[in-house]
């Protein structure tokens, strides 16, 4: 039989957040609960080893897509559910923060909610072509 204590739960996962965040390995996303996952979406058709961006998935039981708030700000992703329904106060409110780093095309993230799971769609930056100067 294995017995997990609460300290391992979670102190380990803050000590490698804390190793990460001062070493500068920070993931471009980074989801650390069991109610957000993570999943990288390849370059299959060229065949290359480029990552297009993440699928991000958020359970989020019980909550209408109006009373979801999506949110950028800094180095973070801001999730808000909360209802003001009386009959499902039950619900309360859900806040989710996810780390995204400059490599994240943070004006073309697309969202939608179905059956409680926010499913969010997060490009890769496009790195800018080289281009060659003319010298006159």
């Amino acid at each position: 039989m294995i017995t997990q204590y609460p300290i391992t739960t979670g102190f380990f996962n803050d000590i490698d957040r804390f190793v990460n965040q001062a070493l500068g390995a920070a993931a471009p996303l980074s989801c650390r609960d069991a109610q957000c996952s993570v999943e990288e979406r390849r370059d299959e058709e060229n065949e290359t080893d480029t990552t297009l961006g993440w699928n991000l998935r958020f359970e989020l039981p019980g909550f209408k897509k109006d009373e979801v708030k999506l949110q950028i700000d800094d180095d973070f992703l801001n999730v808000l559910a909360k209802t003001e329904d009386e009959a499902r106060s039950f619900l309360g409110e859900v806040k989710r923060r996810v780390r995204i780093s400059d490599e994240v095309d943070t004006e073309n993230i697309s969202a939608r909610l179905e059956d409680g799971i926010l499913y969010l769609e997060i490009p890769r930056k496009v790195k800018a072509e080289p281009k060659s100067i003319v010298v006159e």
